[in-house]
Order: C-alpha cells, then sequence, then structure tokens
C-alpha cells in the first residue's frame, strides 16, 4: 500500500477535429489538461501544478506543451483559464491546518 506520493487528475479536454497528426497525418485530436497533487494516504495534501498534453485520435501519439502547434497553444491557455485548481486538492491541508491551530488554541487555554 502507497501512504504518500504524487497523483494526476484530469480535468479538463477540448476537442481538435482539424488539427493535422505531425506523426500520422491524420486529423482529429484532443488536448487535456491535468492536475497534480502530492497526496498522503490517497488525501489530497496540496496542489503541486497543472500539465497540458494533446492527443491523436489514430495513432495515440501523445504530445507536451512544449511540442504544440500555434492552435493547440491558444487551445492549451483557453483551457488553463476555463478549469481552476479543484478546492478538493486542498483538503488535505486544510485539515492540517485546521488541527494545527487547534492545537495551538488548546495549549494557550
Amino acid at each position: 500500500m502507497i501512504l504518500f506520493g504524487r497523483k494526476d487528475k484530469h480535468i479538463g479536454t477540448k476537442e481538435l477535429p482539424n488539427e493535422v497528426c505531425i506523426e500520422c497525418g491524420k486529423k482529429g485530436g484532443v488536448v487535456s489538461l491535468f492536475q497534480i497533487f502530492f497526496h498522503v494516504a490517497l488525501i489530497p495534501i496540496i496542489p503541486i501544478s497543472r500539465k497540458i498534453a494533446s492527443q491523436c485520435y489514430s495513432c495515440r501519439a501523445v504530445k507536451v506543451e512544449k511540442q504544440f502547434s500555434e492552435h493547440q497553444k491558444e487551445v492549451s491557455i483557453l483551457l488553463k483559464k476555463e478549469f481552476k485548481t479543484p478546492w478538493w486538492t486542498l483538503i488535505g491541508a486544510s485539515v492540517i491546518f485546521i488541527l494545527l491551530l487547534f492545537k495551538l488554541i488548546l495549549k494557550w487555554v
């Protein structure tokens, strides 16, 4: 059983039906946004970063943000603006903060 680690969660996708794949030359694909967060015992503690990737429908080739075409870069910027960091990735940090605050209050009383 893994008690801590890094996890990726898919948070948004935009289809690109007219994008031509550089690997196979066929049209169609998606650009997806992923939230990466650190977890302890599967409880998300803190969001680390967000990553963008694209995938071709035909050959399933995956490209990272550095390899994007201009159209894919524009779509990735729109995705980043549309989908914010989910609130649930801060649950663990909030619980830890509340427990520490509670402990400090009890110590002073």
